[in-house]
């Protein structure tokens, strides 16, 4: 019987992700995935920059970044394709280091996450393997499973479902989903145009259409995609024909500028598990948590949850940290999410309704500006000092003096920026704190007056833990203290 550390089921974006993390703090990792290879066609189609941010850390956004294009927003029109309003993204670089949003090609994506892989010494992946049991005991996690119609097992300290909606992970806990009350059946149809249609646009466009709502999605390359709503009379089997499909694509498109290379029917749902943490095993990604697309963050909370959930297991089985921390995952994660979810309704629900400029601007704005925000939401309840008000917010990434990003400078500790000298109860700090100081940093000092603090703590995952403000915060030592009593330092 084979013994790990960590068993991670499933070898999507999520899990590819932690256990990239995992692997760069050393953890000895095997991921067990039911396919033979990356699915060849697109799937998820956006992340962000809190996204990229992960990608960093784990040295592969320079790779990732080469093959993905900036996202220029979205243009909300009527059932004419005439303007109800724009929601243009920034075309410029922001404080977490890159551009907010991203338009990127899943097998690409994939295909950078297990090249990152490849060269991580304590990771395995093992595919081809369908898992069929789960066991807990008080001293592990035993994982049943298939390869090659033959039975095998696994034993691990912990075991992380990252195995999609249907999670066998999910399903040994035995526990239920809160359906957030958003079922709706589209088409997804993705194309490799064929010839120059250039007046498309670079913008996703949502049509808010009573009868037929449908997006359009501007994708790296020749790749495009439409989503179509489809009534309860439509059958599966009719709306994947392809004189259903051409008539229903709004910007239109016609067969010589296009070739459709995937027609999928889906449910867009609002889900969420009610737990994310059975004893010694967790879930995350869409085990944990369903969303429709419409803000484009399914793919993106489920990179979040790895960023998360990768730091704190690090913390216990290398830092020395207690279990409990752990808990912290559903806690800081499942409100935060259903923010995201919750918001991406919304918007489904506008699609549906708002036909008119005034309708719509009221949808998003009750007080009727015609300006639609993103969110920037931090952690509800996050570690920390209680009466820190930055405390779960994200953090600025910050450029050091000899041109390192911070979060490579950070390569997964704990980081600590302070406007003077870093105070010398840090001589004998352990080598997963490292300590940054405005006074040779330039771009550091910028960072805390901007927040108008003296000192701030940066988790591993690029929340804030604490600030030490000049007015109302705690003293740096009080907050050295708190890392200290949870055994992170």
């Amino acid at each position: 019987m084979t013994e790990t550390e960590i068993v991670i089921v499933g070898l999507g974006p999520t899990g590819a992700t932690l256990a990239n993390i995992l692997g760069g703090y050393g953890i000895n990792v095997v991921v067990l995935e039911r396919e033979e290879s990356i699915y060849p066609l697109p799937r998820a189609v956006h992340f962000d920059d809190e996204a990229m941010r992960v990608f960093q850390s784990i040295q592969l956004a320079d790779q990732i970044d080469a093959k993905v294009r900036v996202n220029c927003g979205t243009r909300f029109v009527d059932k004419n394709q005439d303007l109800l309003l724009d929601w243009p993204r920034p075309q410029e670089i922001g404080p977490l280091g890159w551009y907010p949003s991203y338009r990127f090609h899943q097998p690409d994506l994939e295909a950078d996450l297990n090249d990152g892989l490849s060269r991580q010494e304590t990771v395995q992946v093992m595919r081809g393997c369908a898992v069929t049991g789960i066991m807990q005991d008080d001293d592990g996690v035993s994982v049943y499973f298939t390869k090659d119609g033959t039975e095998a097992q696994i034993r691990a300290h912990f075991v992380i479902g990252a195995d999609g909606a249907r999670s066998v992970v999910r399903h040994s806990f035995d526990c239920a989903w809160e359906d957030l009350g958003f079922r709706e059946r589209w088409l997804v149809v993705d194309v490799k145009l064929t010839a120059d249609r250039s007046d498309l646009g670079d913008f996703t466009i949502q049509t808010c259409d009573r009868t037929r709502p449908t997006t359009y999605v501007r994708c790296p390359r020749e790749w495009r995609r439409w989503e179509i709503s489809l009534r309860d009379d439509e059958r599966d089997e009719d709306v994947v024909r392809d004189d259903f499909i051409w008539p229903h694509m709004r910007p239109a498109i016609t067969p010589d500028e296009g070739r459709i290379e995937r027609r999928a029917v889906y449910y867009f749902e609002s889900k969420i598990s009610d737990k994310w943490r059975d004893r010694r095993c967790f879930v995350a990604g869409d085990a944990a948590h369903l969303m429709p697309p419409f803000l484009g963050q399914g793919m993106c909370t489920g990179i979040r949850d790895a960023a998360n959930l990768g730091w704190k297991l690090a913390a216990v089985l290398r830092w020395g940290a207690p279990d409990a921390l752990l808990d912290s995952y559903e806690r800081e994660r499942k409100p935060h999410t259903r923010v995201y979810i919750e918001t991406a309704v919304n918007v489904g629900r506008m699609m549906n309704d708002a036909e008119t400029a005034e309708s719509l601007t009221h949808a998003i704005n009750p007080d009727g500006s015609a300006q639609m925000k993103s969110i920037s939401r931090g952690l509800v309840d996050a570690i920390g000092p209680g009466l820190d008000k930055t405390k779960g917010m994200r953090a600025m990434q910050p450029t050091l003096k000899d041109g390192t990003k911070l979060s490579d400078a950070m390569q997964g500790c704990l980081g600590l920026l302070v406007k003077r000298d870093v105070p010398s109860r840090l001589d004998d700090a352990p080598a997963h704190l490292r300590a940054f100081s405005g006074h040779d940093h330039p771009e550091v000092l910028d960072c805390l007056n901007e927040l108008d603090c003296e000192a701030i703590i940066i988790r591993p995952d690029f929340y804030i833990f604490g600030t030490v403000n000049a007015h109302d915060g705690v003293p740096l030592d009080d907050l050295l203290t708190e890392l200290a009593e949870l055994n992170l330092i």
